[in-house]
């Protein structure tokens, strides 16, 4: 196929992408702000040029075809390069400018991350920086996030990875709740005690506990279950049960003596622990936006006192 007769499908390529991600024609319609038939009339067009069928569609589902499959690959690589020549672009610019995008977890964000943020904003006044505020999975190219902030040990793969920090899981309880429900010496004795959990899924009633080859899994039972943080922590600050939070989420609380840490020389496993890591795409050119946002971080971080 020519040039003449290529570039006018480079469009219709990058709207395939978008159908593909999205998983539906009218979620990509609305993003690209246009009717969702416009976008059925440029997936056709793009399977009559092609002559060959790339979508499986029903009134129920949509799937790749096989060809559709090794398109839909090669034309995703074309948004990648895109979006590179675009960052190629950004970095010969003499000062930080332009979209910013990041995803993080809820609590990390309204807890740690947004001071630092807002003061990245009046550091960098050209910068339009979007975030993202999410627990689950996010996809740094179907996505569109330029930067993904998550608590894990396991970075992504393919992605550039920068610690910024580490945080572990606390067990704590106020001091009215222990003087009055006394302290538990070993994992075994939080049965004995009013355990206020997570409650997202069964496997958050499970407080998993190690020390060296000791390993143990207690069902944590009590009269009150939230999956908010602050709320639990209101919980835990009127004595009402001991629960396990993010050291970020309750540090400054353990410091002024309103709770008390408990079993600290075991480990607590689960969720929310663990290296706090910014990833991004690799890239011979890396926008100066997100190397100086994520610079920005690594040195707030730093600067944090060690609990």
């Amino acid at each position: 196929m020519d040039t003449n007769k290529l570039i006018p499908l480079l469009s219709e390529m990058a709207i395939f992408v978008n159908v593909v991600e999205s998983g539906s024609f009218s979620k990509t319609a609305k993003k690209l702000g246009v009717s969702p038939s416009s976008v059925s009339r440029s997936i056709t067009r793009l399977e009559n040029t092609l002559e060959e069928k790339l979508l499986e569609r029903t009134t129920r589902q949509m799937r790749l075809s096989v060809t559709g499959q090794e398109v839909y690959s090669l034309c995703a690589d074309m948004m990648y390069s895109a979006k590179m020549a675009v960052s190629a672009a950004q970095t010969d610019k003499s000062e930080v400018s332009g979209v910013l995008r990041i995803a993080a977890p809820k609590a990390l964000s309204r807890q740690i991350l947004m001071p630092m943020i807002l003061d990245f904003i009046e550091a960098y006044p050209k910068v339009s920086l979007q975030l993202k505020v999410a627990d689950h999975y996010i996809d740094p190219i179907g996505d569109e996030v330029d930067v993904i902030i998550h608590i894990t040990d396991k970075p992504n793969i393919g992605l550039v990875a920068r610690t910024l920090t580490q945080y572990r899981l606390i067990l704590c309880a106020s001091p009215a709740y222990v003087e009055k429900n006394g302290i538990p010496e070993h994992p075994e004795d939080i049965h004995a005690h009013n355990c206020l959990c997570l409650g997202e899924n069964p496997r958050d009633r499970v407080w998993d506990f190690t020390q060296g080859e000791q390993k143990y899994s207690i069902n944590a039972r009590g009269s009150f279950a939230v999956n908010h943080s602050e709320i639990r922590r209101e919980a835990v600050l009127r004595g009402i049960g001991i629960s396990v939070f993010p050291e970020f989420a309750i540090q400054e609380y353990l410091d002024s003596g309103q709770v008390v840490e408990l079993l600290e020389e075991w480990h607590i496993g689960g969720n929310y622990q663990g290296q706090v890591i910014a990833q991004y795409a690799q890239s011979k050119f890396i926008p100066k936006q997100i190397k100086a946002f994520v610079d920005y971080l690594q040195t707030r971080f730093n600067q944090e006192p060690s609990s």
